[in-house]
C-alpha cells in the first residue's frame, strides 16, 4: 500500500484491520512542513495529561510514526492528545530492541472539540526531520482510544496485526507528486 496525500482514510483496528469510522486521517507535504489532520470519534475522552512529552499514549492520542528518509531503523514518534498535550520522540529500533528519545516538540498542534469527538492539526517544520528525503519518507498513523474500563483501542492507517504499534515493516511510503507552494 502507497500512502497519498491529501487523502482521507479511516484508521482500521489494529489487532483485526477491521474497517471503523472512529477516525479520519490525512496528511501532505509542503516545501516547508508536513501537515496531518486527524478527526476521531470518541464519546468519552480519557487523557490526564498536561505536559508536553508525558506518556500522553496512555490516553486518548493521535500518533504518526514518520521515517524521514525510508531507514525503518530510525523513525519519529509525534503524539497529541485531545487537550493539546504534544509528544516528539526519535525511535532507535533494531531487531525487537527499541530505545526512546524523548526530544522537545518542535511542531504546532491544533486541537478543536467536535460534537462526536475532537479534531487536531497537526503542523510539522520539515526542518525538524533529520535526513528528510521527499522521495524515500514512510509513515504511519494511530489512534489510542481509552475506554473507561481501563482497556485500549488502538487504530492504524496501516495495522501492525498486534497490540503494538512499533512494527516499523508497517510503516508506508508516501507517493508525494506535487509540492504546495503556500506551505
Amino acid at each position: 500500500m502507497t500512502l497519498e496525500e491529501d487523502r482521507t482514510y479511516y484508521l482500521r483496528e489494529n489487532v483485526t484491520g477491521a474497517e471503523s469510522e472512529k477516525c479520519r486521517f490525512r496528511c501532505r507535504f509542503g516545501k516547508r512542513e508536513a501537515e496531518f489532520f486527524f478527526d476521531v470519534t470518541d464519546g468519552d475522552i480519557i487523557s490526564p495529561f498536561q505536559e508536553d512529552n508525558e506518556d500522553v499514549w496512555q490516553g486518548d492520542a493521535v500518533e504518526v510514526f514518520l521515517s524521514p528518509d525510508g531507514d525503518l531503523t530510525r523513525y519519529y514518534e509525534l503524539e497529541v492528545s485531545p487537550f493539546g498535550v504534544r509528544f516528539w520522540g526519535e525511535i532507535a529500533f533494531s531487531e525487537s530492541m527499541r530505545v526512546l528519545k524523548k526530544l522537545p516538540p518542535p511542531f504546532r498542534a491544533e486541537v478543536t472539540r467536535t460534537k462526536d469527538g475532537y479534531a487536531v492539526h497537526i503542523r510539522l517544520p520539515l526542518s525538524a526531520l533529520k535526513g528528510f528525503d521527499r522521495s524515500a519518507m514512510k509513515l504511519n498513523a494511530f489512534c489510542l482510544d481509552r475506554r473507561t474500563d481501563g482497556g485500549q483501542d488502538l487504530y492504524a492507517l496501516n495495522p501492525t496485526r498486534c497490540d503494538t504499534f512499533h512494527k516499523p515493516q508497517y510503516i508506508l511510503k508516501i507517493r508525494t507528486e506535487k509540492v504546495e507552494e503556500s506551505l
